[in-house]
């Protein structure tokens, strides 16, 4: 059995360090690029290095507790305490790899959305039927944006992204939903 808990405290430190390593490597440094034929938007770098710093603290934390639950200290099982936080750690994990993922990347005639999970999604601008406003409001005051082409929803252009820019490049706000307010 300690086995396990000192094994899943390992795994505790080695998850955050791991997305540190990753952030650190692979960054892309700024949450907009503009290039000579395109433009480039990605999550802000300090939205997903604060996810980072929260799975250090996670990680910490939970290796503090289940060494106070192996002292004594509280009256709980170690194993069950650490596992918690590893658990926690791995869905943040995967949430950050696909948030690093995401991005949209506006052309001339058309735009590339790679979501969080899946195939890139290429929408030309004029085939565009409608974009809907959807969902609670992000931390940049946006909401999320549905993308329509042919009666069906092709792309989420999500809120945590400079749509301010991204609509401008897409140019076409007769589509725009009118009942609901960015």
């Amino acid at each position: 059995m300690l086995v396990n808990h000192y094994a899943l405290m390992v795994v505790a430190i080695v998850i955050p360090v791991l997305a540190a390593l990753i952030e650190t490597m692979g960054g892309v440094g700024i949450a907009e690029r503009h290039h000579s034929h395109h433009d480039t938007y990605v999550v802000e770098t300090s939205f997903s290095r604060a996810l980072v710093i929260a799975m250090f603290f996670m990680g910490i934390v939970g290796i503090v507790l289940s060494w106070l639950c192996t002292m004594g200290v509280f009256i709980a099982s170690p194993l069950v305490v650490i596992t918690f936080f590893v658990a926690f750690l791995v869905v943040m994990f995967a949430m950050w790899i696909c948030m690093r993922r995401y991005r949209v990347a506006t052309y001339e005639e058309y735009m590339d959305i790679t979501p969080f999970v899946g195939g890139n999604i290429h929408v030309v601008y004029r085939d565009i039927e409608r974009m809907e406003w959807f969902g609670p409001r992000s931390g940049t005051g946006y909401r999320n944006l549905r993308v329509y082409v042919d009666g069906r929803s092709v792309g989420m252009l999500w809120g945590i992204l400079d749509l301010e820019q991204i609509l401008m490049r897409v140019d076409r706000y007769d589509v725009l939903g009118r009942g609901s307010t960015s």
